[in-house]
Order: structure tokens, then sequence, then C-alpha cells
């Protein structure tokens, strides 16, 4: 065999033995990540309170008791007053004008009550109380207290609201009925003892409020505590309207 026959053998050979490879393809997997947002949670909406306290003293025929020095009421932590959201009744001009010497939009409630009246030591008869409640300034309420028989009487009971001290069994304010002097006695020698008294805060205005709201309201704990340093435990409602 020439020599030029083997190479064209040789290449012949090489050609037909080689083995194509398959292309190979890369296949790119794109991994998506789900973004999980999560939803932010609406803050709470305040809503407006109901508040209403009664209490009534048993007294027995011709029985001499002492007068009530002031009513104290606490309220659930998250409760506040809005006082300062709203429209102010000045204290002097009720004082000397009445109740129509208030906006109109600072009425926020009202109540009635039945005072003992003392007169040189002995009871001689009972008198019929109203009270009108407005939004006063500085946080606090007023409550025009008027009476036209036996004796006249045009009193004030400011309510102030404070942080209740020590975390009293979980209560986050404290608000406090003051009576007055003028109240307690309305003349000379004569002492007006309250024998039976209800408060309403009308709910439509909104005086209290609170994000939270319990489907059966709240039972309160309030005292009333008499001249003498004497209490009487009473109870007070609190509920969303």
């Amino acid at each position: 065999m020439s020599r030029a026959r083997a190479l064209a053998l040789i290449l012949v050979t090489v050609l037909c033995g080689a083995v194509a490879l398959p292309a190979t393809s890369t296949a790119k997997t794109t991994k998506k990540t789900a973004k999980t947002t999560k939803a932010k949670a609406k803050p709470a909406k305040e809503r407006n309170l109901d508040a209403s306290f009664e209490t009534t003293l048993s007294v027995a025929p011709g029985q001499v008791i002492q007068p009530t020095k002031a009513i104290t009421m606490w309220v659930p932590k998250g409760v506040r007053s809005a006082s300062e959201k709203m429209p102010t009744c000045d204290p002097a001009r009720l004082a000397a004008e009445g109740a129509g010497a208030c906006p109109p939009k600072s009425l926020v409630g009202e109540g009635q009550g039945t005072g003992l009246i003392i007169t040189g030591g002995k009871p001689t008869g009972n008198e019929t109380l109203t009270v009108t409640l407005f939004n006063g300034p500085g946080n606090t309420l007023l409550g025009l207290t008027l009476g036209t028989t036996p004796i006249p009487i045009n009193a004030i009971v400011t309510t102030t609201v404070s942080k209740a001290s020590g975390g009293t069994y979980g209560y986050g304010q404290m608000m406090r009925f003051a009576f007055p002097e003028t109240l307690i006695h309305p003349q000379p020698d004569v002492t007006a003892s309250m024998v039976s008294l209800s408060a309403h805060l009308n709910g439509k205005a909104g005086w209290l409020r609170s994000k939270s709201c319990p489907r059966k309201g709240w039972s309160l704990g309030a005292l009333l505590t008499s001249v003498d340093g004497g209490e009487t435990a009473i109870m007070a409602d609190l509920a969303c309207v």
C-alpha cells in the first residue's frame, strides 16, 4: 500500500468513528420569591362612653345624717376625658347667670337628687335637686345644682380628673366630684345632707372616650365620702355607645 493511500484510509477511519456530542443547554431556573406583605392593623377608633351612677341612703324618720363631702369614681385604663376638644363653660358665668351662659355643646349630662335639710340640728324636710353637667376648663366637669324648697340652693359641684394613685385595682383615672360649702351649708345654721343622687354623662356628648369597648361595658367602683370621713361604696356603670 502506497503511503498516500495509507494516509487516506486513516483519515476516513477517523472521520467515520467520530461521535458527535449533543449540545449541552444550561437551563437557568429563576426562583421567584414571593414577598408577603403584612397588612398593617388599623388603629382602633375611639368611641364615646355613657357613664352613670345612682345611690340612695337609708334614712330613718327623724334621723340626722352627715352631709356628703365628695363622690369618687374610678375608670379603667384607656378611658380618657375629651374635655380639651369640647366647648367650655365658664364657672363664674355659670354661677352668676345660670345654664344659659354656657355654650350649648358644653352640656354633657344631667342628674337629680334629694337633700335632707337640717336646721338647728333637726331635720326640717327634703329638697328636690336638679343637676346639669357642663364641660369646664382644665379637664373638669361643672355640675350646676339647684333647689328651691324649703330653701333656695344654687351651687356648682366641680369634678376633677386625675391619675389613679398606685394603680388602684387596674383603674387608670379617678374622677372626684367635690361638694362645695355652698351645697353642704346653703345658709347659716342649715345643712343639706344628700339622701339620693343619680348622675348621667351622656354618651352622645362624648366627654369620656375609649378605644376598648367590652360588649357588656364596665361596672365601676365608686365611693361616697361624708364630712366626718365615713365612706359608702356605690356602683357605677360605663358603656360604649
